[in-house]
């Protein structure tokens, strides 16, 4: 059982990661759909970097870098120019998956064997420490009053003189730091180089969890334990050898999540200035 647990918790560290970042955007009163995208490109840029520099640690940055210049593409258009969020993040997640499967098929062989990182040390900082942090900061400071008030109110905010865009622009920063480590980490410890559209789906699956949380940490951690869980079982019956199709069990973490999802689904009350 607690095999299973750990395993659990490993599977969807890099998820957690998503999630955390996505929260917090939500939060300021942006839709990121382009999350995928972040991790995916944050995934290849670990990568290079770690070869280039012959260090994980290095890769991590990389990891991070490469997020952030996707999430200021995002920024850009719809903080600045006020583009729809949902469209642009669609239009970031193809723009991130064609070029990355364009390098990497013309840079196949450089995406393999790439330093690594001990698993262990992203999982307390994933569970404990950038919830810690992420809480205090988003209902204990006046940054984060600021930041919700642009989510539930952004005219209040703009009353008190303070910036919505400023708060937003923050906020992006927050998740891409996230989402590069959770990409950085899915090919630096969870796997042994880059492959292409590795992500999986995971980020659309962040977006699901941080509404199955309420928009909440508390109830993201148990969301992303339980998709966690249901990726162990997945493992777990593949090594019971039975007699089913590989593609479905495959499939059983996301079914169970969006069946959980479609539970809670219409009783649930979204940031009131969320997407607009």
């Amino acid at each position: 059982m607690g095999e299973m647990i750990l395993l659990a918790l490993v599977a969807a560290t890099p998820l957690l990661l998503a999630v955390e970042g996505e929260l917090v955007v939500q939060r300021s009163g942006i839709i990121n759909l382009g999350i995928e995208g972040m991790m995916l490109t944050a995934a290849m840029t670990a990568v290079i970097a770690a070869q280039l520099a012959h260090s994980a640690t290095i890769g991590f940055l990389g990891g991070i870098l490469g997020a952030c210049a996707i999430a200021a593409i995002f920024g850009l258009l719809v903080i600045h120019f006020r583009a729809d969020q949902i469209v642009t993040g669609t239009g970031i997640n193809l723009l991130a998956l064609g070029a990355t499967g364009f390098v990497y098929r013309e840079m196949q062989q450089f995406f393999v064997a790439a330093p690594r990182v001990r698993i262990d040390v992203m999982l307390p900082l994933a569970w404990i420490v950038f919830p810690i942090a992420l809480a205090f900061t988003i209902w204990r400071t006046r940054f984060g009053l600021r930041l919700r008030a642009c989510g539930e109110n952004p005219e209040a905010v703009t009353a008190t003189r303070a910036s919505v865009a400023a708060h937003r622009w923050a906020a992006l920063a927050i998740e891409a730091t996230l989402a590069g480590l959770a990409g950085a980490h899915l090919s630096l410890a969870l796997s042994s180089g880059f492959a292409e559209n590795m992500t999986a789906g995971r980020g659309f699956i962040a977006l699901s969890i941080v509404i199955f949380g309420r928009w909440k940490l508390r109830g993201a951690l148990l969301g992303t334990a339980l998709f966690g869980i249901a990726a162990a079982l997945q493992y777990a019956i593949q090594a019971m050898n039975l007699a089913l199709p590989y593609h479905l069990l495959l499939a059983f973490p996301y079914v169970l999540t969006l069946l959980i999802l479609g539970g809670i689904a219409g009783r649930v009350r979204a940031p009131a200035a969320l997407g607009k």
